[in-house]
């Protein structure tokens, strides 16, 4: 049997290869914690060009983006993170008073949160598409949500969807640690593109 490199079967396991190292290559830069946001905005950054045809090579300029993005990834990822934990444990905290008052702001509460976890990821994109100052792109990530509710949603319903089936079929944490983020990253591309063609 002839093989032959050109061949579209070839050109796909190449790109699932490829899509599969650098699920493992975020991983392992995640593992920090603190450097989950340079990672994110990486992994965005590298997905964003593949889903808009400029292809180039995933892991080559995954480290390349690492470097580019450290310092506003970083900061990013910490000015979000504080208020979402804070938010998130202050809604909990009035919910589980039992009161009808008290659960109504605990719900708003983590409402309030779930935005914000929704404005980062936003903030990690924007970080990985444009090239503007770090207050530009935390006032545009904090905008986006609420001038794209349904997008937005769309946006966090892709990983929670995926969390889910994980939860409920354990055989498929594998798939998770194989190609889960990239995969999820790479399938959030093309909503973040339409987003942002539509308030270029």
């Amino acid at each position: 049997m002839k093989f032959n490199p050109q061949s579209q079967l070839f050109k796909a396991i190449t790109e699932i290869s490829q899509f599969i190292i650098l699920n493992f290559c975020y991983l392992l830069c995640c593992l920090p914690i603190i450097t989950i946001g340079v990672a994110t905005s990486s992994l965005f950054e590298v997905c964003l060009h593949y889903a808009d045809d400029e292809r180039g090579y995933l892991i080559k300029d995954f480290f390349m983006a690492l470097k580019n993005n450290l310092k506003k990834g970083t900061a990013a990822f910490l000015l979000f993170l504080a208020p979402i934990f804070l938010l998130a444990y202050s809604g909990i905290f009035w919910i589980s008073h039992h009161a009808w008052l008290t659960t109504l702001i605990g719900i708003l509460v983590l409402f309030l949160s779930l935005y914000l976890v929704i404005s980062m990821l936003y903030s990690f994109a924007l970080i990985g598409r444009f090239k503007t100052n770090l207050l530009q792109t935390i006032k545009n990530a904090l905008l986006l949500p609420a001038t794209e509710p349904l997008r937005s949603f769309f946006l966090l319903l892709l990983p929670i969807t995926f969390t889910c089936l994980v939860l409920l079929f354990p055989p498929l944490k594998f798939t998770l640690v194989l190609f889960g983020f990239s995969f999820c990253a790479y399938c959030s591309s093309f909503l973040f593109l339409t987003i942002f063609k539509r308030h270029a």
